[in-house]
């Protein structure tokens, strides 16, 4: 009896000592796969281990499917996203941050394809729902509300505005010719750019308000850039553009409005010349100002346009009763004005203006 006894506790320490061999081949074939850092050779181990182990379901298969999916993202192997981070969101034991983070994976690799793209839709409102899941229980928790607030934050700025940029890009991808499809797009770039008010956001709705500018939507354009404008202090591409529009529109005012904002952030000689014209008529004395301005963002060249019109208005209009000492004076003080508000110590040439009237005309 004590002889078979024996005999069974060997054969079982065999065992036992059979399986921690092939284990310790096992771990050691996954950690070394998951350290490599040269991406192709990483893949090549990656794939091993899966045509080794991979019918074992055993407790690394999932880290192996992890690292195969964003090693092909890294590689730009979007056909290899799809294929294993499909089965890496499969696991049940996945947690929340990977899960997004393989579906931010699969929707871009979807767009980057442009193929089956309502799929990269579907994944980016999936994104959206598990964040602000997550986010109800985090503020519903008794963890430190400070700590509470950077967690949300992080879930907005990192998982929740890519989803609407990707989904923005993808809706357009889809329908650039289709009016409707580039509003919705816009609507997610907007809702991107509520959340983070980042630099990547706010080019998305910059450049659909443009598509819609090209297709003359010009009213849509509006709605669109009014949603992202700082009115108070806006950027220049924003209040230029803005600008244009209303003057597309016919809204002289609203026109003036926006790109006067705009001149305020950037003096640009082309920008004073435009709101120059479209106020000469109403208050002239601010067109001489504007057009002073673009006469100084000239370098001086009286044989610009902004010489012209500055000549003309000053000379034919407001100070064509005034004596020739007063009208000289007058013009120069004009020219020292703008140079002051400009910024500016630059000398003008010496040469004295035509006081006859301009060639210049009043077409606005």
């Amino acid at each position: 009896m004590n002889k078979k006894i024996t005999v069974a506790t060997i054969l079982l320490l065999v065992v036992v000592a059979f399986l921690s061999a092939r284990n310790k081949e096992q771990e050691d074939m996954y950690l070394k796969a998951v350290a490599e850092k040269d991406l192709p050779t990483k893949m090549e181990l990656l794939k091993q281990y899966v045509e080794k182990y991979g019918q074992q379901n055993d407790k690394y298969l999932m880290f192996i499917y992890l690292n195969l999916a964003e090693t092909s993202y890294k590689l730009k192997n979007f056909d290899d996203v799809i294929r294993y981070g499909e089965v890496a969101t499969g696991f049940q034991e996945i947690d929340p941050t990977n899960k997004l983070n393989m579906m931010f994976f699969l929707a871009n690799s979807y767009y980057n394809l442009q193929k089956e793209m309502e799929k990269g839709l579907k994944y980016g409102d999936s994104i959206i729902e598990v964040s602000n899941d997550l986010i109800k229980k985090m503020e519903a928790s008794e963890q430190d509300r400070e700590k509470i607030t950077q967690m949300v934050n992080n879930y907005k700025q990192y998982f929740i505005a890519p989803a609407y940029r990707l989904q923005s890009l993808i809706l357009f991808a889809m329908g650039k010719d289709n009016d409707a499809l580039i509003l919705q797009a816009a609507e997610k770039a907007i809702s991107a750019y509520d959340l983070d008010k980042s630099e990547n956001s706010n080019k998305i709705v910059i450049s659909l308000a443009g598509n819609l500018y090209q297709k003359n939507k010009f009213n849509e354009a509006i709605s669109v850039i009014e949603r992202i404008i700082d009115k108070e202090n806006p950027k220049f591409e924003e209040a230029n553009f803005l600008g244009s529009l209303y003057y597309k529109i016919g809204n002289r005012d609203k026109s003036i409005q926006f790109l006067e904002m705009a001149y305020k952030s950037k003096h640009m000689l082309d920008l004073a010349m435009k709101i120059g014209q479209l106020v000469q008529k109403k208050d002239p004395y601010k067109g001489i100002n504007y057009f002073a301005d673009a006469y100084v963002l000239s370098r001086y060249n009286k044989e610009s346009q902004a010489f012209k019109f500055l000549e003309h208005l000053y000379f034919n209009i407001i100070a064509k009763d005034k004596s020739p000492e007063e009208r000289e004076t007058g013009f120069k003080d004009i020219i020292e004005a703008a140079k002051t508000r400009l910024g500016t110590s630059s000398t003008e040439p010496t040469t004295p203006p035509n006081t006859e009237s301009s060639t210049a005309t009043n077409s606005n």
